[in-house]
């Protein structure tokens, strides 16, 4: 319950964010550093979260971060102008740095015979939190601006922390699990020469930097192509400033339609995370669902310019979805397989790394070629990446095919359940979270029996 109202007040207003940046007079560019800063705080405070909360306990490092979320959503509702908005997200992404705590509290309190099961009651709460929290946004919005949306996630945050304060007991004890995790980019260079291990980390990187461009800027690109005309407003911009005569009730209607498309979103993936994935994993294997998967949402990416009117983007928002809801779940499942036995911690800090990479440097790429070159060019250049990627997923698949890369193996029922040092891939990303569970899918797989790590994939 604890870790869903979290996320719920997450999901009210990550897709917001560019609307407000953009009100507020930030360019394009600027709302991708918003997204940015909020990855880069995550990404720099989570080992040091980790450490204190191997240190001190679990419980004091979750209320604290909680009182964090709680000053981080206030911000927002009370932000009037664009630096008290980096406040907001520059608070915020460092309270939201606690995941690699929360998982550790869940190692704690679970035996490893159940702990795929307590990872994946995280991943659930992803979920619901992004499907049910950009339509509240929306409401919200509608009805009472940036303000209504930010108290009203504070007040999800506080709710959360006397829950937490009066029901969550410390769970650290000797014996427990490192929270500190391996999330680092300084060793990701030796993996990347492991076989299949190195072309999943490179697909990564690339599928999540593209998936950035496009997250950094959609709400800008949705309220400035397909709104505001209807709106009759006037919109200008320079590099690092925006110019509009944009109204209150211009907002609260920019907020509402924003968060349908989220909404939208959200719903699908959650249809194919809860009900098909782990089926279609089953009969066709996560190489080809990552091919399928790619392909789908580079479709998605590049109709996003093409799209007359607002109600043509549920068409591409729904291929993306369904493409996010196939490729992060397969390409995390494919990292932990093809991990040696005695490195899972380092190749899924590894691939943690990669993927915080790309949400660090797209939203802020995204925004700029928004700015400086046009507004449909971070879609296209999306698309064409993730297209690249779709190519070497299928090389991979087909190397897999020929047998000269060993494939991912079948599951069985009679196979244990994973061990304590199984890992779950978690983030708070914007759209690409809202998209997927999948981000926050646990990557529960572990192979009982390694092949010869001899075959080693080359990508020409």
């Amino acid at each position: 319950m604890i870790v869903v109202l979290d996320l719920l007040g997450f999901g009210i207003v990550i897709p917001q964010l560019g609307v407000y940046g953009s009100i507020f007079g930030g360019s394009p560019f600027v709302v991708g550093l918003l997204l940015s800063v909020y990855s880069l705080m995550q990404f720099l405070f989570a080992p040091v979260l980790g450490r204190l909360s191997d240190t001190y306990g679990r419980r004091p490092v979750l209320l604290y971060s909680l009182v964090g979320s709680l000053v981080g959503y206030t911000l927002f509702g009370l932000a009037g102008t664009l630096p008290l908005l980096f406040a907001s997200r520059i608070v915020a992404g460092i309270a939201g740095a606690n995941i690699s705590t929360a998982q550790a509290y869940v190692a704690d309190v679970t035996t490893p015979a159940n702990r795929a099961k307590g990872m994946g009651m995280i991943g659930a709460a992803f979920g619901i939190g992004f499907v049910l929290g950009p339509g509240v946004g929306g409401v919200l919005g509608l009805y009472g601006g940036n303000r209504a949306i930010g108290l009203a996630a504070g007040g999800l945050a506080l709710v959360n922390l006397l829950l937490a304060f009066f029901i969550v007991p410390e769970s650290r004890h000797a014996g427990s699990a490192s929270a500190e995790g391996s999330k680092s980019l300084s060793g990701v260079w030796g993996r990347l020469r492991l076989p299949v291990v190195g072309a999943v980390l490179v697909l990564m990187l690339v599928y999540t930097t593209a998936f950035s461009l496009m997250e950094g800027t959609f709400s800008v690109y949705v309220l400035t192509r397909h709104l505001v005309q209807h709106m009759q407003v006037q919109v200008s911009s320079s590099l690092f400033t925006l110019h509009t005569n944009a109204d209150p009730e211009h907002a609260r209607e920019a907020s509402l339609k924003v968060g349908y498309l989220f909404l939208v979103v959200g719903l699908v993936s959650a249809i194919i995370q809860g009900g098909l994935i782990g089926r279609l994993k089953a009969r066709f294997g996560e190489t080809a669902l990552a091919v399928v998967g790619l392909l789908t949402t580079a479709v998605g990416l590049g109709l996003i310019p093409l799209a007359p009117t607002y109600g043509w983007l549920f068409g591409p928002a729904t291929l993306m979805a369904a493409g996010s809801a196939l490729t992060n779940p397969s390409l995390s499942a494919l990292a932990s397989v093809h991990a040696p036995k005695d490195r899972q911690g380092e190749v899924l800090g590894a691939y943690q790394a990669m993927g915080s990479l790309g949400r660090i440097l797209g939203p802020a790429i995204g925004g700029l070629l928004f700015t400086v070159v046009s507004p449909g060019m971070p879609y296209f250049t999306a698309a064409a990446m993730v297209a690249v990627g779709a190519f070497l997923a299928f090389r991979l698949w087909a190397l897999q095919s020929s047998g000269r890369v060993r494939s991912s193996p079948k599951p069985a029922a009679h196979r244990s359940s994973p061990s304590s040092t199984a890992s779950v891939q978690i983030h708070r990303g914007a759209f690409a979270s809202g998209l997927s569970s999948g981000h926050a899918t646990p990557v529960q797989r572990l192979s009982k029996s390694r092949g010869s790590n001899r075959n080693v994939l080359r990508v020409s």
